[in-house]
């Protein structure tokens, strides 16, 4: 039964998303910074997912490239922090780093999700 549990919330990751905005809401996190808490929490489950599903479409493991996309990102912001700002402020970068890499596991997830299902409709119809 747990195994089902992980395995639904590692295939869809926004309830992770929903669960945290409920529980920030029932702990009296301000309602500007709730959004920003469950983002924070549901990344992780979102790099998991999307590697599990590139793996479940091509049968490959890419996690490392998924993973360094991330470092990627850092070494950007970082670079753009450092030409902007005279003071570099590290957990400013990270959570800027952080918040683009949801944006982007989003992004990839929903691509997935839908390559997956055309390669489905497509294999069924043959």
């Amino acid at each position: 039964m747990l195994q089902n549990i992980l395995g639904g919330l590692l295939l869809f990751p926004f309830l992770i998303l929903i669960v945290c905005l409920i529980l920030s809401k029932k702990i009296g996190v301000s309602p500007s910074r709730r959004f920003g808490f469950a983002v924070d929490w549901t990344t992780p489950f979102l790099g998991v997912s999307v590697t599990v599903l590139i793996h479940t479409i091509w049968d490959q493991w890419l996690g490392f490239y998924v993973a360094g996309t991330v470092c990627i990102l850092a070494i950007l912001f970082s670079i753009v922090e450092r030409l902007q700002m005279k003071e570099f402020r590290t957990f400013l970068v990270l959570r800027k780093t952080w918040r683009v890499y949801f944006l982007l596991l989003t992004c990839a997830y929903i691509l997935l999700l839908g390559i997956g299902i055309a390669l489905q409709i497509i294999q069924y119809a043959n």
